[in-house]
């Protein structure tokens, strides 16, 4: 699937954040093209060099039948966990995302044609891969290394480069399909490619590409290894306590009371219009999975366009557009109806009766209807039918409403415009770039007002008890929300850089290359939340939303210099200043060094190592992020004011503080910091490339890097373990303006911050954004390659690219450091080995390839509390991953391309997993595929 670029002769480079080796010796009678490789500002012959960049040609693309840059990139072994396409059911704004060394999508930087884009619109995220024209991708380049000296911040963990197709001529169709074996999540997609004018001959290229697809859903209760949130199996039971019919809280009319009793549960909670299971003795719950998609409902589109004129030998224009847009809805559980709902006596669905299940536990003296009393604690060892009075309230789910839906429309543009070339021997590039991120997020269908809703419920007019008629149908979808808008936002990136170099003298050991440049950006990003989302009137939503809106200005300075040192050893140095200045006041620089060294002691190896430092800089929504409530401690603490200790203080009623503010979980607060620092990063690496025969080739590279001053939020330990140096971040409130307790609108209304008054209740803490983390990553990267011509059969070719994990891990403020190799954590397992083998074979008109897909086993997700439990071992393992995937082309027929493929041919579901991606439930959605078995077909014409 993949190759190295390895030269015959191993004459090799070498870059981490840039290339190492030797500029191109000039060649006799012999007329050689310098090109640019990812990772390095200076040109080079690329027959002479290496770079430890994987590079996926055209053909290997196709081979692996993938039709978006996510289905892509999540084949590369050293990419694991990023943002899927899954991420969105149920999380809103939720892109595709790259992952290089398992550190976070947001430590790998995504490039088209070596240049940034703008980031996605929403939250805090990087670029999305939906952003990518795959189509109109030439190849791809992916640098397993730490760019910062030559790109700046966020090249941290690699970089990978969409390259586009250049000087193309001619005009091709081609049609793509696929049809899984199971079922749902099918795809369609038809693209159009045209080029006319040799760059060469005729001065002039322009290009242009089209593509549609469209992704079919894949819903949850078509898999059976996703399709409940109860996996005894797996020690689990997920399902939620807000039910279609509530667990009721009411009395009856021999003065007996009861709390979360649910009507059904009598009859084993059977009742599939519901999705109703057994929670406990006396509630049921529901199986909210029943309803969900695993994969949404998707189209993509997008546009390329590309001119290039060549001025003279010397100098040439060049022009690209690209236009992208994908639509997604997505379908998930349900709206949970979390407020208080309390449903009248003289409601129309009024029940005349109620079973209470035998297996109840009565909580007081129990009166029964023949006056008999029985002691609290009793179980009651029959159904006993009883009759409600007075109002009955629960928690409630509007299952008649169908499945909450949110709609996505992202768009994504580039406008680019520059210029390359060569003056006075230097070579040159400069280009001024736009692009854009548009997202629009609207409520789809079940998605309800509360403002409408409730007077609903509470006038009777809905029925909590069972199915709607049609009146109370028609009721219920007067509260609904669909079409609205929810939440949308806007990222721009303006850019304008230019850089140059050249070989600036000649040494005995062959000549020095530099290269010098800058680049100015303008980042802006608005989120907005619309009224309804922000005032948080979503039934079932996150609660109150603000909008977020700021900019920055950055400008870098960079270079670079190759120098050959000794006879087949060379250096290489680069540096980068990069200067940020924040719309809203603060300000921050960073510079960023390079060091490598490749040394080749033989025609056929050659030693590499590199050493170098990066940064990510703190995005605009971590500075700017909106300040926001409605969460609590993990752990119980004390207010350090009001109960120093545990013990309440005297102008304190005891009582009210040992309930509420003692030894409890108390509320926080979460908010952005616009004070916040670059993450900065140390890594090295050393490596080994070798070709002992024109036939076998490789690499093996050792690789380490360390991120601190890691952004997170403020721990609770930290915050309440010394609350004098956080006094700023407790708010309270005065009981005089809340005599009924703590009222939080969403807009800290009433809350008095760093006030210490004991008579002043604790409203929340907050715990913000702060640089106090670390994460950590080594491993090692091995690729070998084979070919051969085998008599009567064909050429063939063996690829294997793999990752070898060992450490890697993260460190929170004030704590030790914890290992998540090869075992679930905090952000996901880093599986200890990933590898994908390539076996491909050519003979004349026909082609074909086998490609093994391979990830390790780790230990699963393991939730503390749950330990000791029934069918709930500590220590349970996911078994490893492995999928074949299998293509053969033909081509004989002139210019028709036919391939047919199966994807995951053994049919291989994925691994059982107590994890879930969002409301995904039995399996890690994040690295895995849930479709099964997949056919597919893509047929190309070239009609000249």
């Amino acid at each position: 699937m993949v190759e190295k670029i390895i030269s015959r002769s191993v004459r090799t480079i070498f870059a981490g954040s840039v290339a190492f080796g030797a500029i191109a010796h000039p060649v006799m009678a012999q007329e050689v093209q310098r090109v640019e490789i990812t990772g390095s500002s200076i040109k080079r012959v690329e027959s002479e060099g290496v770079l430890p960049v994987t590079v996926m040609k055209r053909e290997d693309i196709e081979r692996t039948g993938a039709t978006t840059a996510q289905d892509l990139v999540n084949l590369i072994p050293g990419n694991f966990g990023g943002g899927v396409v899954a991420n969105n059911v149920g999380a809103t704004g939720a892109p595709s995302t790259a992952n290089l060394r398992a550190l976070g999508s947001k430590y790998t930087l995504v490039l088209l044609n070596g240049r940034r884009l703008a980031n996605y619109a929403i939250g805090s995220n990087p670029v999305d891969l939906n952003s990518i024209p795959l189509s109109a991708i030439e190849r791809i380049e992916v640098l397993r290394d730490g760019a910062s000296a030559v790109y700046g911040a966020d090249a941290v963990a690699g970089v990978i480069n969409f390259i586009l197709k250049k000087n193309y001529q001619g005009l091709e169709a081609s049609i793509y399909g696929t049809k899984v074996d199971q079922g749902g999540g099918d795809t369609r997609s038809f693209n159009v490619t045209g080029g006319y004018g040799d760059l060469s001959q005729q001065g002039f290229n322009v290009l242009f590409s089209a593509n549609h697809e469209n992704d079919d859903v894949l819903k949850a209760k078509d898999r059976g290894f996703a399709t409940t949130a109860n996996r005894p199996d797996l020690g689990i039971n997920k399902a939620s306590p807000r039910n279609g019919i509530p667990n009721f809280n009411f009395s009856d009319t021999l003065g007996n009371s009861y709390t979360g009793v649910n009507p059904l549960r009598y009859n084993g909670c059977n009742n599939t219009e519901f999705s109703l299971v057994i929670r406990n003795a006396k509630a049921c719950g529901t199986d909210y999975v029943k309803y969900i998609d695993l994969i949404p409902k998707q189209t993509h589109d997008n546009v390329v366009a590309r001119g290039t004129l060549k001025i003279n030998d010397d100098h040439e224009l060049f022009a690209e557009v690209t236009g992208t847009q994908d639509k997604m809805t997505a379908t998930y559980s349900p709206a949970p109806y979390t407020v208080n709902m309390t449903y009248p006596v003289n409601g129309r669905f009024y029940p005349t009766s109620f079973t209470i299940p035998k297996g109840y536990t009565v909580p007081k003296d129990y009166k029964l209807a023949n006056g008999t009393v029985l002691p609290a604690g009793t179980v009651l060892t029959s159904d006993i039918v009883v009759t409600p009075t007075g109002p009955m309230s629960g928690t409630w789910r509007t299952v008649a409403g169908g499945g909450r839906q949110d709609v996505t429309d992202t768009k994504s543009q580039r406008i680019l415009i520059g210029a390359k070339g060569v003056i006075a021997g230097w070579d040159y590039e400069t280009a001024f770039a736009y692009s854009k991120n548009d997202v629009t997020i609207s409520f789809g269908n079940g998605q309800f007002s509360y403002a409408k809703l409730t007077p609903l419920v509470k006038s009777g007019q809905i029925n909590v008890f069972g199915s709607q008629d049609s009146q109370s149908l028609a009721a219920l979808q007067t509260a609904l929300l669909t079409g609205q808008l929810e939440n949308n936002g806007t990222s721009k990136a303006k850019e304008f850089d230019v850089r140059i170099s050249k070989e600036i003298t000649q040494t005995s050991y062959g000549p020095v290359g530099l290269a010098l440049g800058m680049s100015y950006r303008k980042e802006d990003l608005n989120q907005f939340s619309a009224p309804v989302l922000a005032s948080g009137d979503q039934v079932g939503g996150a609660g109150p939303i603000p909008s977020v809106v700021g900019d920055r200005n950055v400008t870098g300075l960079f270079t670079e210099a190759t120098i050959p040192v000794y006879k087949d050893l060379e250096a290489n140095l680069a540096a980068r200043y990069d200067s940020y200045k924040n719309g809203f006041g603060t300000s921050f620089s960073k510079v960023s060094p390079k060091l490598g060294l490749t040394y080749k002691p033989n025609a056929s190896m050659l030693v590499r190592g590199s050493w170098g430092t990066g940064f990510r800089a703190p995005t605009l929504y971590e500075n700017l992020r909106p300040f926001t409530t409605g969460n609590n401690t993990n752990s119980n603490f004390s207010d350090p004011v009001r109960c120093p200790n545990g013990v309440p203080v005297n102008s304190v009623n005891p009582v009210g503080a040992l309930q509420d503010e003692c030894n409890v979980q108390l509320n926080t607060a979460t908010s952005g910091n616009t004070n916040l620092k670059p993450e900065k990063s140390k890594q090295y690496s050393l490596g080994l490339v070798f070709q002992p025969t024109s036939s076998f080739s490789g690499s093996i590279d050792y690789w380490n890097v360390r991120i601190t001053d890691a952004i997170q939020q403020l721990s609770e330990n930290s915050a309440l373990g010394n609350p004098s140096a956080y006094s700023a971040n407790y708010y309270r409130y005065d009981p005089a303006q809340f005599p009924n307790g703590w009222v939080d609108d969403g807009n800290q209304t009433g809350a008095i911050k760093g006030s210490t008054n004991p008579n002043f209740p604790l409203a929340y803490i907050n715990l913000p954004l702060v640089n106090a983390g670390a994460f950590f990553a080594a491993g090692i990267d091995v690729n070998l390659n084979f070919k051969t011509k085998l008599e009567s059969i064909g050429n063939l070719s063996i690829n294997f690219d793999g990752t070898y994990y060992t450490k890697h891990g993260y460190q929170y403020e004030g704590s030790p450091e914890v290992s998540d190799v090869g075992t679930y954590q905090d952000f996901g397992p880093a599986p200890r080995w990933r590898h994908a083998l390539t076996f491909a074979l050519n003979r004349g008109v026909w082609t074909g390839s086998l490609t093994q897909n391979f990830t390790a086993g780790y230990h699963d997700f393991t939730d503390p509390a749950a330990v000791g439990g029934t069918n709930y071992p500590a220590d349970r393992m996911v078994a490893p991953y492995e999928t074949f995937d299998a293509t053969l082309g033909w081509k004989g027929v002139k210019n028709l391309d036919i391939a047919l493929g199966i994807k995951n041919l053994m049919d291989k579901d994925p691994p059982s997993s107590r994890t879930s991606a969002n409301f995904q439930t039995g399996y890690d959605a994040s690295f895995t595929n849930p479709l099964g078995r997949t056919y597919y077909l893509r047929a190309k014409y070239k009609f000249w």
